[in-house]
């Protein structure tokens, strides 16, 4: 069955058409570039103004880092302050020094008998005493000690002894000079 088919319309008429269904598909196509190009756009500025907002986020972040570190500058500074302080008085009191040692060497040799009147050091480090006994043989001892390297601890370099006499009344009066090493 075939259908028959009239057409009445002039030829200028559907030329007409023909044209503007093409422009209507044109303009179609056109508005959903421009709705799209739009969307996109719109799309575009909203992740701007996110990223924005991280990179001022993490600008901040990283200011509070940056104090943080900044303060812990000057405790670490403190810190180390206090620590080298620590260390100079451990030094101190773990080591005694050369003359605090012979100090406690004089204290530990010295017999019963004898007192010791004065004692001076000089700028070079050595030891001077003077010391008093009633008794030549507790000075004797003194003096022995001093010399001996097993009781002196090998801590004594030179022992000069400037004088030893007795007076009037009995006692013995020693000067000796001592170097420690």
């Amino acid at each position: 069955m075939q259908r028959l088919t009239i057409d009445l319309l002039p030829a200028e008429f559907k030329q007409a058409q023909i044209k503007s269904s093409k422009f209507y598909k044109i303009q179609s196509i056109g508005i959903a570039i421009i709705g799209i190009i739009a969307f996109l756009a719109s799309l575009i500025i909203a992740l701007r103004i996110l990223q924005s907002q991280k990179v001022l986020q993490l600008q901040s972040r990283a200011q509070e880092a940056e104090q943080k570190v900044s303060s812990f500058k000057t405790s670490q500074g403190y810190l180390l302050l206090l620590k080298n302080r620590l260390s100079t008085i451990n030094q101190y009191l773990g080591t005694s020094s050369k003359l605090a040692q012979v100090y406690n060497l004089i204290e530990k040799l010295l017999p019963p008998a004898v007192s010791i009147s004065t004692i001076s050091v000089s700028q070079s480090g050595a030891v001077s005493i003077l010391a008093t006994s009633s008794d030549g043989n507790s000075l004797d001892l003194f003096l022995t000690n001093l010399l001996s390297k097993d009781t002196n601890e090998d801590k004594v370099k030179e022992i000069s002894m400037e004088n030893l006499s007795r007076g009037k009344d009995g006692i013995y009066r020693l000067t000796v000079n001592i170097k420690p090493k």
